[in-house]
């Protein structure tokens, strides 16, 4: 079972996000907190880290660079944004891969996407 932790200021989009994987092969934990975010990566150790872009209290950038220390050598992050800009800096902000369109499209599709590749992976 692929772990996922979700960060994001909008109760309603990790509601969302949330409801949308629920009936996948996933263990979701979302959170709006950079410190429960922290516990989560520390008790957890998801396989996989959503990560909202524009937070006010806590940039998606900012976001990650507090949990990569944490995470272990097979985490991965992904940035969730509608910003066409920080779609293009994904990588130099330190994200593994970006999902785009944030609110317009599901998001779903593209989690089972990451979660097959990151199976792959994980198996060999």
């Amino acid at each position: 079972m692929l772990g996922i932790l979700y960060v994001d200021d909008s109760q309603l989009q990790l509601d969302s996000f949330r409801e949308s994987l629920a009936s996948g092969p996933y263990q979701v934990w979302t959170t709006t907190s950079r410190r429960e975010a922290e516990d989560r990566m520390v008790r957890n150790r998801p396989d996989l880290v959503v990560i909202d872009f524009n937070m006010p209290d806590n940039p998606g950038d900012a976001c990650l660079r507090a949990l990569k220390p944490l995470s272990t050598d097979n985490t991965r992050f992904y940035l969730y944004t509608s910003d066409a800009q920080a779609f293009r800096r994904h990588r130099d902000m330190g994200f593994d891969g970006v999902f785009m369109l944030k609110g317009k499209s599901s998001v779903r599709s593209q989690i089972d996407a990451v979660a097959r590749a990151l199976e792959k992976f994980r198996t060999g």
